[in-house]
Order: structure tokens, then sequence, then C-alpha cells
């Protein structure tokens, strides 16, 4: 029986240095980020990031898979509350606070990845905020027939409609979120 290869210490690091600079530049600027950008804020070449991520897509679906599985585990969490329909829109709204600042969520929303691993992450993100919004409407306080195909739909518009203006104000997006939510109060 052999043992499994070990990661060199300096590779492992320069993995580490890689996804917080793409991170960091995806939430400034979104998927148009580029890999030169990310590998100058990393302190690595752009072979680095290759090492490390065979394709942009590669690198950029990390990122986007730790955001989702964020939102997925806050959905799953926000579906034990007594109140379903108080938790979603206290969800949305945070979520609509934390894209004023975070390019990459926004982005990730709208991102149509090959990688099984990011249709997955999205796959339970789904199946959370349907969850939680089958209990709103049980609760009778969501409409009856929306569901978390039709909250992306809605919240994409609102976000790329703020994105394209340069809005990055937390007020502004919890307050859009909040017409989201009420287009979906039964």
């Amino acid at each position: 029986m052999s043992a499994a290869p070990r990661t060199r210490a300096d590779a492992v690091r320069n993995y580490e240095r890689v996804i917080a600079a793409a991170a960091e530049v995806l939430a400034e600027k979104g998927a148009e980020a580029g890999v030169p950008e990310i590998a100058a804020r990393a302190g690595v070449g752009k072979g680095t990031v290759y090492r490390c991520f065979p394709t942009k897509d590669h690198l950029v679906s990390a990122v986007l898979g730790e955001r989702l599985r964020w939102y997925t585990d806050a959905a799953r969490a926000a579906a034990e509350r007594p109140d379903a329909w108080d938790a979603f829109v206290e969800l949305l709204c945070d979520s609509a606070e934390r894209q004023a600042g975070d390019c990459t969520f926004s982005a990730g929303y709208s991102h149509e990845s090959a990688l099984p691993e990011v249709a997955a992450a999205h796959e339970a993100m789904h199946e959370a905020m349907d969850a939680l919004m089958a209990r709103a409407q049980a609760e009778g306080r969501m409409r009856q027939g929306v569901d978390s195909r039709d909250l992306k739909m809605l919240f994409a518009g609102v976000s790329q409609m703020l994105r394209a203006a340069g809005n990055r104000d937390p007020a502004e997006w919890r307050r859009y979120a909040g017409l989201v939510a009420d287009a979906m109060r039964a």
C-alpha cells in the first residue's frame, strides 16, 4: 500500500494565495476579472495560477462554490427558524447587502459552468431555498407557485441593474431586496 503523494508546502501556500487573491479581485470586478490581475494580487505568475487551476472557469468556480455554500447553509438555517417568511426576507436582505460589496455572488447567479461541482452547488442552493420558500408558502405568507428559480430571475435582474449603475450602497441593495420580497408576498 503506497502513501498518497504529498503536496509541497510552497504549492499549498501558492494555492491559498491564489484563492484569496481571486476572492478579492472577483468581489471587486466579478467574472470580468482577469487571470493576470489575480496573479499579480497573489504575488505569483500566471503559470502558477494555471498550475493551481487549469482554466479561469475552474478558478471562478472555486470562489463561486464558496459563496454558494454560504448561501445554501444560510438558507438551511433560515428554514429552521419558526417564522419562515421573516427568515426568507432577512436572508434575502442580508444576501443583497453582501452582494453590494461582492460581485462574485451576483455574477454567480448567472454563471453557467460546465464543472459538475458548480452545478451541484447551484442545485443544493436551489433545494435549500425551495425548502425555505415552501415553508413560507405553507404559512400563507408567500405567494403560491413561486420558487427559487423565480427568485433568481427577479434578483439577478435587480443585481445586474445595480451593478451597471455602479451602485454599491448596501442600503439600496437591501431596499431592492425588500421590493423583490414584496413581489413574492401572499
